[in-house]
């Protein structure tokens, strides 16, 4: 990889790329193991233009930080602030929905640069706690989750077209970090 990461706040404009990011790592990581109906039912809904904008629009709910190389954006993270789990005991808690690398960037370190802003974020928040979803099966992701501290607390329905996942719920106490 040649020249520097930039992570930015995502801004309106952004969407198309944002949705692009979306659909890719998405499609490249969950369809061997998806029907093609499922996958276009959920890519549709869930990295259409027009979904992303309303989503990056939303700042008091979302944040979306893009890693930008050069002109490409690279991989981004969604972070939500308005969702939470009776287990953070109304302590702050902030969401990490979605942490996505283009596939040929994977394994340089955008992912843990990704993630390092999240933590600043969250700090920056005051939040106490992160937490996330993550497929059960994503085994190199609940490795990397792990390595920062994230450990599992339950489990989760995760709707994909017409089929069914269980997501393991991680949380992160930011006071340690």
């Amino acid at each position: 990889m040649n020249g520097k990461v930039e992570i930015k706040n995502a801004t309106p404009g952004d969407a198309p790329s944002v949705a692009e990011i979306g659909r890719l790592t998405f499609y490249e990581t969950w369809r061997p193991v998806n029907t093609e109906e499922d996958m276009q039912l959920y890519l549709e809904s869930s990295f259409n233009e027009k979904q992303m904008l309303a989503e990056i629009t939303d700042q008091s709910a979302n944040t979306f930080l893009l890693a930008v190389l050069g002109d490409e954006p690279i991989g981004y993270v969604k972070m939500r602030r308005d969702r939470t789990y009776d287990e953070f005991k109304n302590e702050k808690s902030i969401e990490i929905e979605r942490i996505y690398v283009k596939k040929k960037f994977q394994d340089q370190k955008i992912g843990k640069l990704l993630m390092d802003h999240c933590i600043e974020l969250a700090k920056s928040e005051n939040s106490v706690w992160i937490w996330l979803g993550v497929n059960n099966e994503n085994v190199k992701a609940i490795e990397f989750y792990k390595k920062y501290g994230f450990e599992i607390f339950g489990t989760k329905k995760f709707i994909l077209g017409t089929a069914v996942d269980e997501d393991f719920l991680m949380k992160l106490n930011i006071e340690n970090v």
